[in-house]
């Protein structure tokens, strides 16, 4: 923004200098500034509104036209402070520098007032004052406060807060209404001192056992590996082939609704809709462009290969020249996306239909075979009858340049060629485009289409739902028809099974050949470790639908997520490699273990629970200590989003989402600031338990509709159902008292259930009393939901209570002794753990 500021200053003081009218000034200078350097898009600015008091100047608005600012625009040179410095500043609106602007002051502030915008500005293209229009602590506004930017220079020598006061991702943020309170002495909520029993910050990682390092071995070789460059054996094996999935639905409606008249569900399995496609472009000679669709982290590119290589019949494969385009080795400039992919596909489409590499001088004439015979026809007729050789060394110069300079058009000739020389359709696939930029989507797509112009033609682009969606709204696909499959997302018990199931194959084979492929790999044990290592993973994740489901949804159903989940569970120290020795010669199961599961998940190689090692698992009672707010506030956010999403039909895909800034507006009722709820919904959103309707966005704003994702509904459960998760939030989050802080510690160093539950019990009583200060959910029925949310945390220090006898008896007492246990309290790891 300071750039594009800079470059047009020059032109702005021009324009002022010649003592434009007020229509000039906004013209040449307040326009240029707010859409050129700012960042306000035309539909989000209205000019010349109407109000009872007369026509805004500028409305400039958010989300779905909710005002913001309102500036009030005079000509050049009208507006002349009693002030001959040159800095920006705060002054009082009331006071006698900014006399000469009252009238201009007070006219912003019955717009404002108007239009309920709670900041306004007044300008006259050289200087700028920006002030509240409306307050909350029984003042008038005229009596406030504002900061004014007395020239065009005090904006270039403070613009980053002139931006963050009026440009329009700042605005979104709130920013500008930060810097307003901040000049009028307000604070946005005080900080508070936090205290903790184990501080995550302080977590480091426990010593694994000793075969645990060949069972992460196991796993990063087997499990977690999805890429296609390594051991294609193992990737196409264990793709998992199934119609549909269970947990499909959501993102398929979005297809359903925003995209297609009607996608077609691809049978992975024979993948017989995606053959027909080939064979009906070979016989009518025409070209199609598929959109293979699918969640990221779905098998997408594992599907074409596996497709491929093994799936199409060879009849049809030997009639097809394969050109695949890795997007994943691009740097991600969009302004030469194009340009790599043309020459990408030149090289790939070489191979594939040249004898010779590089390509011969046969293999070149026989590309431009058409500018060969009109050169030998026409003009260079002479040239060919007299010196054949000379001919052909002008021609293989021409070849030559036109190969290097002209690459698109050489791409084509390659094309045509392969369709029309060879008989060979070509099929291009133009992989890992979900990864960059809607820009750099959009052009991609486009030169796919682009090229069915060439000649016959198949082309597939794998792509996301979400990005689908997105160019349906404002892309390509808006003017491009493609054929749509749909590749569903399988669950982790099926990954895992193929893959256990695969492990076990090997191992079973000749033992010569067996033993020469583990070692290949790197593995150090033998192959009965390795039988053994398959054995614990089939009876924890696959034989357990509840482990199994769990990765799913905190995974959001993202293969490779869920894999590295099932990584971490595995090769943590919590599960112990040991037992699983002992579980394979006839000791406990290690799979009935409910709680060492947790603890693994929560915890995985560390002493204690960490966010900073731990991107599956969120902290819900986490709160910021420089803006402090209730510590239940994450899970109201994700229990009404998740009743939203239950309320909606199943085709009302956009009715499942929330805007922003009605979320705010709900919030506000119950004395919790705009901010505190932003701060919420941005922390959500980057632990992955939120998502917002436009997949391209980076940060939710007031502007963006947000809806639930499946790990927002896991850790809903997870905090009802695990022991494991509760005491280790208990440990692991800031506690704005010492007392309670120092009682969880003393409640920690208990050996017995009691001692847990006394613990927890403490934990949620100060989370209920901090939330109760910090909101005040009003007793009607549109906020029955957040009273049901705050009752369900309530209701949690009923779990797992101990009757009288339970207590009283020594059985018991050594039970729960081992139970403690397992709820994973370490009491030497937590006897240093009060750090701040």
């Amino acid at each position: 923004m300071f750039q594009s500021f800079t470059a047009l200053e020059s032109d702005i003081t021009a324009a002022l200098n010649g003592a434009p009218n007020e229509s000039d000034t906004r013209l040449k200078a307040l326009d240029r500034v707010l859409f050129e350097v700012l960042g306000w898009r035309h539909e989000s600015v209205f000019t010349e509104p109407i109000t009872p008091s007369g026509y805004i100047d500028y409305l400039l608005t958010v989300g779905e036209q909710r005002g913001a600012i309102v500036i009030e625009a005079k000509r050049s040179g009208f507006l002349k402070a009693n002030t001959a410095a040159n800095k920006a500043t705060v002054l009082s609106l009331n006071g006698p520098v900014l006399q000469p602007l009252k009238d201009g002051i007070r006219q912003a502030l019955a717009y404002a007032t108007e239009q309920g915008t709670p900041a306004a500005a007044l300008t006259d293209g050289r200087c700028w004052l920006f002030f509240k229009a409306s307050r909350t602590d029984g003042l008038p506004p005229l009596q406030g406060k504002g900061i004014f930017f007395p020239t065009i220079e005090s904006v270039r020598d403070d613009f980053s807060r002139f931006a963050e006061l009026l440009a329009l991702p700042y605005v979104l943020e709130r920013r500008h209404l930060a810097h307003l309170n901040s000049a009028e002495g307000v604070s946005i909520g005080e900080a508070e001192e936090q205290y903790f029993v184990a501080n995550p910050a302080d977590a480091h990682m426990k010593p694994r056992d000793a075969l645990a390092t060949d069972a992460s071995l196991l796993f990063s070789q087997f499990f977690s590996r999805l890429s296609n460059t390594e051991d294609k054996e193992m990737v196409r094996a264990c793709f998992v082939e199934t119609p549909e999935s269970r947990r499909a639905d959501f993102e398929l409606q979005k297809i359903v609704q925003n995209v297609l008249n009607g996608i077609a569900s691809l049978d992975t399995a024979e993948s017989s809709a995606l053959q027909a496609e080939i064979e009906k472009t070979l016989t009518s000679q025409r070209s199609e462009t598929v959109l293979l669709v699918g969640n990221k982290g779905s098998g997408k590119s594992t599907f074409i290969d596996r497709f491929f290589g093994e799936i199409l019949p060879l009849s049809v494969r030997q009639r097809c020249s394969i050109a695949r385009v890795d997007l994943g080795e691009y740097s991600g400039d969009p302004s030469s996306i194009v340009e790599w992919s043309i020459r990408q596909l030149r090289g790939l489409l070489e191979i594939q239909i040249c004898t010779n590499q590089p390509p011969s001088y046969d293999d070149l004439q026989g590309i431009f075979w058409n500018e060969y015979v009109r050169w030998k026809d026409g003009p260079k007729k002479p040239l060919y009858e007299t010196n054949k050789d000379q001919f052909k060394i002008a021609f293989g110069d021409h070849m030559e340049a036109r190969r290097e300079s002209q690459p698109e058009e050489y791409v084509r000739l390659l094309l045509n060629r392969s369709a029309v020389g060879l008989k060979r359709l070509p099929c291009i696939v133009f992989d890992n485009t979900d990864q960059f930029s809607s820009e750099i989507q959009d052009r991609i797509y486009q030169l796919a289409h682009s090229l069915e112009s060439a000649s016959s033609v198949f082309i597939i682009v794998p792509i996301t739902d979400r990005t689908v969606w997105r160019l349906s709204k404002a892309g390509a696909l808006q003017s491009y028809a493609a054929k749509s499959f749909y590749l569903p997302v399988p669950e982790a018990k099926e990954i895992l099974s193929r893959r256990v199931r695969f492990v076990k194959e090997k191992i079973n084979v000749e033992k010569a050949n067996n033993s020469s492929y583990f070692s290949k790999k790197g593995f150090s044990v033998n192959i009965d470790d390795l039988s053994m290592f398959a054995d614990a993973v089939e009876r924890i994740f696959v034989d357990s639908d509840y482990v199994s489901g769990l990765i799913g949804r905190l995974a959001n159903f993202d293969i490779r997520r869920m894999l590295r989940l099932a990584e971490r569970i595995f090769v943590s120290p919590e599960i112990k490699i040991d037992d699983i020795v002992k579980s394979h010669y006839g000791g406990p199961s290690v799979s009935s273990d409910k709680y060492r599961t947790h603890r693994a998940l929560i915890k995985g190689e560390y002493d204690r629970f960490s966010e900073l090692e731990n991107q599956y698992v969120c902290n819900l009672f986490y709160t910021d200590p420089r803006k402090p707010t209730s510590p239940l506030l994450a899970l109201y956010v994700l229990w009404i989003l998740r009743q939203r999403s239950v309320n909606a039909r199943l085709d009302q895909v956009e009715a499942r989402h929330w805007l922003v800034s009605e979320l705010c507006d709900f919030f506000e009722a119950c004395g919790v600031s705009i901010e505190s709820v932003l701060v919420i919904v941005t922390r959500l959103f980057d632990r992955r338990l939120l998502e917002t309707l436009d997949p391209n966005v980076v940060r939710p704003t007031l502007a963006d509709w947000i809806a639930i994702k499946e790990s927002g509904i896991a850790h809903i459960e997870l905090l009802g159902n695990s022991s494991v998760y509760m005491e280790q939030m208990a440990l692991t989050t800031g506690i704005n008292s010492r007392l309670v802080r120092d009682e969880l510690k003393q409640k920690s160093y208990g050996s017995n259930t009691q001692s847990f539950i006394e613990m927890r019990d403490v934990f949620i009583a100060y989370l209920l009393k901090l939330d109760s200060i910090r909101v005040s959910i009003p007793q009607t029925s549109q906020y029955r939901q957040l009273n049901e949310a705050r009752a369900f945390v309530r209701d949690i220090r009923t779990l797992d209570r101990p009757g009288p006898r339970q207590q009283s008896s020594t059985q018991n007492r050594r039970g729960s002794g081992v139970r403690a246990k397992q709820f994973g309290v370490a009491r030497k790891s937590l006897r240093g753990g009060n750090s701040r």
